[in-house]
């Protein structure tokens, strides 16, 4: 069986517990996009004696951290179940393909990453979009200019991040090779052999450190542009509220932290396309 058809396997078996943690998530991500405007206008109604704003955010404050410990609780058992599932699956059928004891050790443990991926990663990529594209949003809402601003800046870091993408699928590629090949060198108990074999590791590492702290340097560098012209349009805006100042900074630093995100999305996708790669030539 293929990678791919063994991931929709399990994936289909738990398709409903899935379903139940991605909606929760959304419901989180909704609350979080409401509470810089909730916060602006109970800032803007408290300076005229007016509690009604400061109700409401307290309202959505408290369904946010029960549906944030529903959430954390349920998701957990959800993947640990699907992660013991499909690690058993994998360790079955590639013993069946003939693959060495070595591989097997490394991609059973690889094949975490992917049960991370959906637990961790799709979530935090939710995030991200909720953040960058509900900021965009509210800001048009608030003031055209500043939302025309942040969406020029998405064009050079879509370059950027494509280049950054090619780089760390080579890097991934490597580290996971010298990763496949750790079960071998350890039961030679060579200490030149072993000492190079963690030597690669740690060059890989850290050069995909590298990458990812460069990558996230230069985006910085347009953020911190980015600041300084919605600002100065903010305090250009005649008869403006505090709340609202407040509003408008809130979801630029919410597109900003979004944008943050990205370059350890950008090395994760890499590293499991190479993982699901090796993993459909071993099985395929």
């Amino acid at each position: 069986m293929r990678r791919t058809q063994l991931l929709q396997t399990i994936f289909e078996k738990y398709r409903g517990r899935i379903v139940v943690t991605y909606a929760v998530t959304l419901a989180e991500n909704l609350f979080e996009l409401c509470y810089p405007s909730l916060t602006g206008l109970a800032v803007n109604g408290l300076l005229k004696h007016d509690f009604t704003g400061l109700a409401l955010l307290l309202g959505v404050w408290f369904a946010h951290t029960a549906t944030g410990v529903f959430r954390q609780s349920y998701d957990t058992r959800v993947f640990s179940a699907i992660y013991t599932d499909l690690a058993t699956r994998t360790v079955s059928e590639q013993e069946t393909m003939g693959v060495t004891t070595s591989q097997i050790v490394a991609r059973s443990s690889l094949s975490r990453e992917f049960v991370n991926f959906f637990e961790r990663d799709v979530p935090s990529t939710v995030n991200s979009v909720f953040g960058l594209l509900g900021a965009l949003v509210l800001l048009f809402f608030y003031d055209v200019w500043s939302a025309v601003f942040c969406i020029f800046l998405l064009i050079p870091l879509a370059l950027l991040n494509r280049r950054y993408s090619k780089r760390t699928l080579t890097l991934n590629k490597r580290l996971n090779d010298q990763l496949e090949r750790e079960v071998s060198v350890l039961t030679r108990r060579m200490p030149s052999r072993v000492f190079g074999h963690y030597r690669l590791l740690s060059k890989w590492r850290i050069s995909l450190s590298d990458a990812e702290a460069m990558d996230w340097g230069l985006m910085e560098l347009f953020s911190i542009g980015l600041s300084a012209a919605v600002i100065i349009r903010i305090a250009s805006l005649p008869h403006i509220e505090p709340g609202t100042i407040y509003a408008m900074l809130a979801y630029l630093w919410n597109f900003i932290a979004s944008l943050n995100n990205v370059p350890g999305l950008v090395q994760q996708l890499s590293r499991l396309k190479d993982i699901a790669h090796r993993m459909d030539q071993s099985l395929g």
